[in-house]
């Protein structure tokens, strides 16, 4: 009989998913590697085999959903020639994709970064590597705006101040959400920012 291959990713993704899950129900800090094997279906000593702790995984899992986000985003971009629809659907995807698809991520995201902070735990606060990802988002946002400056669709604007505000806006948006949800509401939110954003930025709103 031949040995059985093991699909590494898949297993990593299964892993991941079951991590997601037992984070969401008992939070990051009161989680244990055999709850997620548990839920897993998997022994203790396979996580292992991936994973060196349960913050690596989340920051794994939290990696993996970003690159899969924004490589949709990008490829939808490319198929899109007015920027004002452009910057419209890199606001709304991003909204929609963390509240609809990985809304369990708002309340482990704000528990990973609090008990970091408490912690005066360095690695971990930079191992999401925030800094990169506000970067790639600054760069998308500003391609945008130059090229609607360039089609006359948008005003002369600092394109790099602009679009750190809008990303700044995003961000208020999703943690006013992650804590008061039932007061908050993300669609209605996310429209009242972009009609702001057009109202200033477009040449004839």
């Amino acid at each position: 009989m031949s040995p059985r291959v093991i699909d590494k990713e898949a297993k990593k993704q299964q892993i991941m998913n079951a991590a997601i899950q037992v984070f969401a129900r008992n939070g990051i800090v009161k989680t244990k590697m055999i709850d997620i094997a548990d839920t897993a279906g998997i022994g203790k000593g396979t996580i292992y085999e991936y994973f060196r702790s349960k913050e690596e995984i989340f920051v794994t899992a939290f990696n993996h959903l970003y690159a899969g986000m924004t490589d949709r985003i990008e490829a939808e971009l490319a198929s899109i020639t007015d920027p004002a629809l452009k910057l419209k659907l890199v606001i709304e995807e991003s909204l929609r994709a963390f509240f609809e698809e990985h809304k369990d991520f708002a309340g482990i995201m704000l528990e990973f970064w609090a008990e970091a902070i408490r912690n005066n735990d360095e690695t971990t606060l930079q191992s999401i590597q925030l800094d990169k990802i506000y970067e790639h988002y600054r760069t998308i946002l500003s391609q945008i705006i130059n090229e609607g400056i360039q089609k006359g669709v948008f005003k002369t604007v600092d394109t790099f101040s602009t679009s750190a505000i809008i990303i700044a806006a995003m961000d208020g948006i999703m943690l006013q959400w992650i804590l008061a949800p039932e007061v908050i509401d993300i669609y209605k939110s996310a429209e009242a920012l972009m009609n702001l954003i057009m109202n200033g930025m477009q040449v004839n709103p």
